[in-house]
């Protein structure tokens, strides 16, 4: 039972990955981070996932950076 949970958990992330979504991007950098990551591993992870994406989830995710870079300032 548990084996199948963690497959479906597997399968919404990489569905939520493959679409862009940044919530689903936000949720796994801090999972790593709260691993014990550091953060240049963290770094080198999600640059790799997101180079593994497809190139309109990789410009769903650049957009959202963006915004949310414009919000912070």
């Amino acid at each position: 039972m548990a084996a199948e949970s963690l497959v479906q958990m597997l399968e919404e992330i990489a569905v939520g990955l493959k679409a862009g979504d940044e919530e689903i991007y936000g949720w796994l950098r801090a999972q790593l981070k709260e691993c014990g990551a550091t953060e240049i591993s963290v770094e080198l992870a999600m640059g790799v996932i997101a180079r593994l994406l497809p190139e309109e989830a990789q410009d769903n995710l650049e957009a959202a950076h963006q915004h949310a870079r414009r919000w912070a300032h």
